[in-house]
This record gives structure tokens, sequence and C-alpha cells, in this order.
């Protein structure tokens, strides 16, 4: 009974020290990888349409291409946020991953 302590002991050590030794880096989606959909979709041109008046038709179409071009704004506003995102979130895995690994041991 006097050396099951000790065996104990010895054993709790040693499953830390292997377990603070191995890489456990999770396999997550890449940056670029989460924003292809939005990135790569094109956006389309206006229609000029055909009302009989040329002018109205040029005017209608400047604010429907204007429209068009604010859609595709937005795709790379929505574009950067997701690769910003993803960022932060591998910025804090590598954090906690830096972590000496006593504190690996507690939750968070």
């Amino acid at each position: 009974m006097r050396y099951a302590k000790l065996l104990l002991l010895t054993a709790t050590v040693s499953l830390a020290f292997s377990s603070a030794a191995c890489s456990t880096v999770p396999i997550a989606t890449g940056c670029s990888e989460l924003a292809r959909s939005v990135l790569t979709r094109s956006t389309p041109h206006a229609e000029i349409g055909d009302s009989g008046d040329p002018t109205l038709d040029w005017q209608l179409y400047g604010a429907a291409e204007t429209g068009q071009l604010n859609k595709a704004n937005d795709d790379k506003a929505t574009g950067f946020a997701i690769i910003n995102a993803c960022e932060v979130r591998d910025a804090e895995v590598t954090a906690r991953l830096a972590r000496p690994w006593y504190r690996r041991l507690l939750p968070g």
C-alpha cells in the first residue's frame, strides 16, 4: 500500500507530461475557404430597359448599376469580415496552445 500512492503519483505526472507534449492543433477550415463562396460570386451588371425613351432607359440603367455596385461592395466587406473573424479564431487557438502545460489542465 505504501507504494500505491507513489505509483499513482508517478503515473499522474507521466500522463500530464505526455499529454502536454502532444500537439492539439484542431483541424479547421482555412480562412480563404470560408470566404470563397462570398468573394468568388460574380455580381451581374444591370440590364438596359426598353421603355421607348432612351434617356429614361439610361437613367434607370445608371441607378440599377449603382445598386449592383453596392451589392459587389457588400460582398467584399462580408468576405473581409469572414476572414477577419477567422484570423481572430486562429489567434485565440494559438494563444491557448501557447500557454504553459499546467495552464492547459485548467478549463478555458
